[in-house]
């Protein structure tokens, strides 16, 4: 095989040719657009980063609003509820300022009604134990012996077998508030003489019967005493007046 440097001359120089050609025509374009391509791929991730961060930069802002929200929320609840608690604790205070009042009234007015109460009570029976009193001594004997007349009177007036039942009764008895002086002793013994004549007993003492002589026995008993007087009458001024 022979070599000919024409040859190998002529195609160097078509080779280098050609290198130019792709070099100007295809190499040169093609790397422009490689280049052009990379600047856009380029352009387009530094936008997306930079939408991805601004996404992110809005995202915390809305996620800061929305927090910011809800803490302004919590702290419009919390001040709603404290003055809520507020008001509740002052209208519980007043409704209970108020019940306090309204029971010290109450309690006044009850005092007041149990002092004029009993002040009436006290007046009434003021009035009725003077009205006792006046009505008894008003009926009362102006002399000690007059109480042996009144016993006399007293078994004058009984009928007759009454009478005789009670002289006749046994542990017959003569009650005196106090022993009784000669005077009023004879005086009481001549009184009863139409119906004793000397079997009238010897008084016995009652302080109870405060003044007056009675007559008593196992079957009856003649009263005739202040004692009696006073019961008889605030027994009949109590019915009289209602309050028996």
């Amino acid at each position: 095989m022979s070599f000919h440097w024409t040859t190998f001359a002529f195609q160097l120089v078509n080779v280098v040719v050609l290198l130019a050609i792709l070099q100007r025509f295809l190499f040169r374009p093609l790397a422009d657009v490689i280049a052009r391509r990379q600047a856009q791929t380029a352009a387009a991730v530094q936008a997306a980063d930079a939408a991805r961060a601004q996404a992110e930069t809005a995202a915390r802002q809305a996620q800061a609003e929305t927090q910011a929200t809800l803490d302004a929320r919590q702290q419009l609840l919390a001040a709603a509820q404290a003055d809520a608690q507020a008001q509740r604790d002052e209208l519980l205070t007043q409704a209970r300022a108020e019940a306090a009042r309204i029971v010290a009234g109450g309690q006044a007015l009850a005092e007041q009604d149990a002092a004029a109460r009993e002040r009436r009570t006290w007046d009434h029976a003021r009035t009725l134990a003077a009205g006792i009193a006046t009505r008894a001594l008003g009926a009362q004997p102006t002399a000690p012996e007059g109480y042996a007349q009144r016993l006399a009177d007293a078994l004058q007036s009984m009928p007759g077998p009454e009478r005789q039942a009670l002289l006749a009764g046994g542990h017959l008895r003569l009650v005196a508030p106090r022993p009784l002086s000669d005077d009023q002793w004879q005086a009481t013994r001549q009184a009863l003489a139409p119906w004793l004549a000397d079997a009238l007993p010897a008084p016995v003492t009652d302080p109870a019967l405060i003044a007056g002589l009675e007559l008593c026995s196992d079957t009856g008993a003649v009263r005739n005493s202040l004692a009696h007087d006073l019961e008889r009458i605030a027994k009949a001024m109590r019915h009289d007046t209602g309050t028996d």
